[in-house]
């Protein structure tokens, strides 16, 4: 809802193997603003409980950017 006030109404979460493919798909969307996107640390799945904490990190911290009204990172 916050980030919906500043005029965000989506968000891509993806990881670094990705970023360059989504970039580009993403270049094909017609938007006023393009689409924020956090990337996090790949992989994750099958990761240890102590590299999931730190992937939420980055999340919580993209997110604490963003309401900030900064680039997600």
């Amino acid at each position: 809802m916050l980030l919906q006030r500043l005029g965000v109404t989506a968000i891509v979460v993806l990881t670094q193997p990705f970023r360059t493919m989504v970039e580009a798909m993403l270049a094909y969307q017609e938007t006023d603003r393009p689409l924020p996107a956090v990337v996090l640390d790949h992989p994750m799945q099958n990761i240890t409980s102590e590299e999931i904490d730190q992937r939420a990190g980055q999340l919580a911290d993209a997110a604490q950017r963003l309401l900030a009204g900064e680039e997600p990172g």
